[in-house]
């Protein structure tokens, strides 16, 4: 099955979109394995001694760490500004863990999520219908070939 990917740019202020405001969109969510490989930002207040060890023990792991749909939406919430993260959705857990070329990650899974340099959202998936819905959500949307 193709995968197709897209490059979000909007903003709300001065801060990019968050995390939860793409995956508001997705319907799908609690039917995949879910997997954080990168994770970086700054929490909300009352978040950050939890969170801080959090995404250490995900940016130091072997192959990230697994998380629940529901458990990465809250967590999500829990963030007043990300800065990197890459972030796997797949019908097989087996594919949950870092590659070596980032186009192989790009088809293999269901989705992936991946913030760049906190300049700009990247999501790809086999799922035509979620990239479209995301791109009727948001202004500024473009193409990513892969």
């Amino acid at each position: 099955m193709k995968t197709k990917g897209i490059r979000i740019f909007d903003r709300n202020g001065n801060v990019l979109q968050k995390l939860s405001d793409i995956l508001q969109v997705f319907t799908k969510g609690s039917s995949l394995y879910w997997a954080i490989l990168c994770l970086d930002g700054t929490p909300q207040p009352g978040q950050g001694k939890y969170l801080t060890e959090y995404m250490d023990k995900i940016n130091n792991s072997k192959n990230g760490m697994t998380i629940k749909w529901d458990e990465l939406f809250d967590l999500s919430n829990n963030f007043f500004q990300m800065f990197e993260t890459i972030i796997l959705g797949s019908q097989n857990e087996i594919l949950l863990k870092r590659y070596n070329d980032e186009k192989e990650m790009y088809t293999s899974c269901e989705v992936v999520i991946d913030l760049i340099d906190c300049a700009f959202w990247e999501v790809y998936s086999k799922d035509f219908d979620l990239i479209l819905k995301l791109k009727n959500k948001f202004n500024e949307v473009e193409d990513v070939k892969i």
